[in-house]
Formats: C-alpha cells, sequence, structure tokens
C-alpha cells in the first residue's frame, strides 16, 4: 500500500472541506505500486529535462488513479468544478476550484503525496500541473 508522508496543511487550499471516510482496500490494486505511479495527469502537454507540464482534464464521473508526488510542484485550475481528492490512509476532501486557483507545494527527502482525483461536479475540470524535475536549475527573472 501507499506511504503518504505529506498531505496538504488545513486551509492550504482554498475551498476545501472534509470528504467521505472511505476503505483503502477497495483501490488496493492502485495502492499497491503507488509510488511508481507518478501519472499526474491526463496527458504530457510538455516534457523537458527541467520540467514536465500535463493537462489534467476530467468530465463528470471521471477518475484519476491514485499517483504519487515526490516532486515539487504547482497546479492551476483552467476550467472550475468540484472534486474529491482520497488520501491512502482513508481520508479524503472535496475541493470545488475556480479559475486561476493555484496551490504549490514542495518535497523533500522521502516526503511524498499520494491521492486520486475524481470529478464529483456537474462541469468538466480542468487544472494545468507543472513539475519542477530540477528545483535548482530554475532561474529567476530580474
Amino acid at each position: 500500500m501507499g506511504e503518504t508522508t505529506k498531505k496538504p496543511a488545513p486551509g492550504q487550499t482554498q475551498g476545501a472541506g472534509t470528504g467521505p471516510v472511505f476503505d483503502p482496500q477497495t483501490y488496493a490494486d492502485e495502492l499497491r505500486d503507488v509510488r511508481e505511479n507518478r501519472r499526474i495527469g491526463t496527458r504530457i502537454w510538455f516534457e523537458n529535462d527541467r520540467v514536465q507540464v500535463w493537462d489534467l482534464s476530467l468530465q463528470p464521473g471521471e477518475r484519476l488513479p491514485f499517483h504519487c508526488h515526490d516532486q515539487d510542484y504547482f497546479w492551476t485550475v483552467t476550467d472550475p468544478g468540484r472534486v474529491l481528492q482520497r488520501y491512502d490512509d482513508g481520508t479524503s476532501r472535496v475541493v470545488d476550484v475556480e479559475v486561476g486557483h493555484t496551490n504549490f507545494l514542495t518535497y523533500a527527502g522521502d516526503q511524498c503525496t499520494v491521492h486520486d482525483l475524481e470529478n464529483v461536479g456537474d462541469t468538466f475540470v480542468r487544472c494545468v500541473t507543472v513539475v519542477l524535475k530540477d528545483p535548482g536549475a530554475v532561474s529567476t527573472i530580474d
């Protein structure tokens, strides 16, 4: 099973509320090798040695399987809606995301976040997620 060592802090994501408790065994097949699953979106739009840019597009009722985040990344919502995020410890949260809603997460050492994402609203939801492969190599603009 997965080993979440990091979850977004309470209040870190605007509009997040506690979701229903669930049995992680329901997703045992996905969680078995979750540390190797870094498919954090529905398709890759761009990738080089420094970044990976994902499209995450979900129609109502669609779900992105459990996956692992262990590299610094951020996401920005382009199409608003309501999503359910389940964690491997049986907790979940429901988030109403708005256009422009952005979150940035950092990871150190063995930290990871293991979760899935399901569109539980009645509208199409999309966000763009950017993984920083080598955060030290990202330069700033003067």
